[in-house]
This record gives structure tokens, C-alpha cells and sequence, in this order.
């Protein structure tokens, strides 16, 4: 099967995370995959696992301009060529895009809602939501239900998988010491984490807020933030103005997350309003780390109240966060305990194989069967 996913940009961020992560996959099943998109950072990681790029003028907000119109009628010329078996929108932006290349080209299409979105007259006069919705939770299949009045036998939920077998291999004790080195992180520190795209809707200033009542109660505590974004800057300020700037460590952006994980004693997840997910959150879940998150977007809470695990406190309040740490930090038989059920949850429920063999469903629904799917590959 020839699928095309469509999405604003390949930049760093949980979508694009979530797309390539897919099409690595769908690949290795035998698939023929493309993305098109108005390119970034990841370009390169996205040909490296397998999926071609077809640059297009898609990296906007603003749905329905000449820039996006252009974009669709350039796709439309390459797929009278190249056609494909079915469209896959992931922003809104590929949404509109690809309800006019299916009428245009007769392809069926989908489309992934990655997180919440506000109703605007927009979204309201063309919904662009597919022959079949995907939601990626259940709080995000009830806003398409409530908001945008999507009918319920439209919509097929598929929450996002990881490959869990990295987080839950042991880590080397080298490559740990090695992180600790480069950091400056204590061998006796212990470790409030997060990985995170540093920008305002994260909330990351909650977390830094936390770490001076974290500390008082437990002088050890450090705290390691991955990630890099325009807020880093102010977010350093903040920690010298909090008293706590050389008990913050900024690792930037790492290629991957495991070691870093693997140094964090408590993992504190930070999701934005829009938000509807959160592989960070599977990851860390996977590797068996305790979880404190903010109960804001509605998708974590989801993950966490259904399986039974982790804190949840409210957003915008450093003392209820730092209380959580603190609680996880000092009570390792519960902490190790909740971590290991974390770890089954991930692999009984959110796998990337289980999310491929659901979406090759959806795709073989909108196509009636009539698309050839890939010999499965081993992984």
C-alpha cells in the first residue's frame, strides 16, 4: 500500500514523533510511505527509516490562504503521477489538504486529531475530518463527539504506541556515568526529570517553581529537564531567581531519552492545554520510572487514572507538584511498585505494533480492502 501523510512540519515535537514513528513501522510491514510536508529538522530521520519527502507549502496555521491552495494543486499534479492508495492528515493544515486532493484524486482519506482544538466557523463549515477519525484517547474521541459533532461510528480510537524494548532494556552503567559527567549531576542526587519541548505551554516553570520546596525536604534532590525550546532562556533566568540555578540541569536535546530516564528517580510529565497524549509519558512509563503529572489536556490523566498509576496534580501549583515528588521520592516500595505496573501497561496497551495493526485496519476500511498491504517484516 502507497500511503501519503500529510502534517504542517518536520521540526521536533510530539506529531512529528508520532508520524515518523508510524511510518518507520508501516515500512518495515512493507509499505510504501511519504510524508509531505514544509520540512525541518527531521527531514533526515525520516528518510533514514524509510519514508520519502515531498516538500510542500504546509507550514501554517492559516488553513485557507493561496500559500495552502498552492500546496494542494502542487500534490495534485504529482499524484496524477505518483498516485497513492490513501491520504493520512495530521494537522489541520493536512486536513484541508487532503479533503481536496480526495476529491480531486478519488483517494480516500483520514485524519488524525492529535490534541483539542477550539471551534471556529472554520472548523464548523468544513470539519476536513475523513472518511474515518482517528483519536489518539478517549478524552480526544469525546471532544470530536461534543465540539465537532463527529459521528461516533465515524471516529475509531488508536492511542499512540512506543517500542518499548529499549526503555525496558538495562541501561549501561558507562553510558549513565558518561550523562552524569556531562551534566554535572551528583552519583548520590536524586532526580525529578522531565522531557519536554521547552516552550510556554509546557509549563515548565511549575516544575522549577517546585524544586525549592522539593529541596528542603530533601537536600539531594537535582533536577534534569531534556528538551530545548525559546523558553530555555527565560526558564534559566528563573531557576537563579528561585535559588535553585545550579540544582537545574538543562540537557538540551538528546537523539534519545533512555539513559536520561533511566537517571530520573521521579518523571514529571508536562502536557500542554491542547495536548491529547504523550509518548515522553509512555517512554518514561516504559522504562519503569515513577510518574508525577500535571492534570491539564486531559490525555494523561487518561493514560494514568486507567491504569492505575502515578500522581496527578493540579497546573499552575509548584507546592502540589513539589508534594507528589517529594511523596514518590520518599516511598520507594509504593514508587517501585506503581513503576512496574506502569512498565506491563505500556506493553499490554500501548505498543507501536499494537497502533500500526490498528491503523492498517482503518486504512484497509476506507480503502474496502482493495489496497495491497506489506509483508510484515520482523522487528
Amino acid at each position: 500500500m502507497r500511503i501519503l501523510h500529510l502534517t504542517s512540519h518536520l521540526n521536533v515535537g510530539g506529531v512529528t514523533s508520532s508520524i515518523l514513528s508510524l511510518s518507520r513501522a508501516l515500512t518495515r510491514r512493507g509499505h510504501q510511505v511519504i510524508i509531505a510536508s514544509g520540512g525541518g529538522a527531521l527531514e533526515a530521520q525520516a528518510a533514514a527509516w524509510g519514508a520519502a519527502h515531498w516538500p510542500a507549502s504546509l507550514r501554517t496555521s492559516v488553513e485557507f490562504s493561496p500559500q495552502v491552495h498552492g500546496a494542494a494543486q502542487h500534490l495534485a499534479s504529482r499524484l496524477r503521477d505518483e498516485p497513492v492508495d490513501v491520504l493520512h492528515a495530521h494537522t489541520r493544515v493536512g486536513q484541508v489538504v487532503a479533503a481536496w486532493l480526495s476529491r480531486a484524486r478519488r483517494v480516500p482519506y483520514v485524519a488524525t486529531w492529535h490534541g483539542f482544538f477550539r471551534p471556529n466557523p472554520g472548523r464548523w463549515l468544513w470539519p476536513c475530518t475523513g472518511r474515518l477519525t482517528i483519536a489518539i484517547s478517549e478524552p480526544v474521541r469525546q471532544h470530536l463527539l461534543r465540539d465537532f459533532r463527529v459521528a461516533p461510528e465515524r471516529i475509531r480510537l488508536i492511542p499512540h504506541g512506543i517500542d518499548p524494548a529499549p526503555f525496558v532494556s538495562p541501561v549501561e552503567a558507562d553510558a549513565q556515568e558518561h550523562l552524569r559527567s556531562r551534566l554535572g549531576l551528583p552519583a548520590d542526587a536524586a532526580v525529578v526529570g522531565t522531557v519536554a519541548r521547552l516552550v510556554a505551554s509546557k509549563g515548565v516553570s511549575q516544575l522549577i517553581r517546585s524544586l525549592p520546596p522539593i529541596r528542603r525536604a530533601m537536600p539531594a534532590a537535582r533536577l534534569l529537564i531534556v528538551g530545548d525550546g525559546e523558553a530555555r532562556a527565560g526558564l534559566e533566568r528563573l531557576a537563579e531567581q528561585e535559588g535553585v540555578r545550579d540544582a537545574v540541569h538543562f540537557a538540551g536535546s538528546l537523539p534519545e531519552t533512555r539513559v536520561a530516564l533511566s537517571l530520573m528517580r521521579v518523571f514529571v510529565f508536562l502536557p500542554a492545554e491542547q495536548e491529547g497524549f504523550g509518548l515522553s509519558l509512555l517512554e518514561a512509563m516504559a522504562s519503569g520510572r515513577p510518574i508525577v503529572a500535571v492534570r491539564r489536556g486531559g490525555g494523561a490523566s487518561w493514560v494514568l487514572e486507567e491504569a492505575g498509576v502515578g500522581s496527578l496534580v493540579p497546573p499552575d501549583d509548584p507546592q502540589a507538584l513539589a508534594a507528589a515528588a517529594v511523596r514518590v521520592l520518599q516511598d520507594g516500595e509504593t514508587a517501585c511498585r506503581e513503576a512496574g505496573k506502569a512498565r506491563t501497561i505500556v506493553k499490554e496497551r500501548y505498543t507501536i505494533n499494537r497502533m500500526v495493526d490498528q491503523t492498517e485496519a482503518v486504512y484497509k476500511e476506507v480503502t474496502g480492502g482493495s489496497a495491497e498491504f506489506g509483508v510484515r517484516n520482523a522487528e
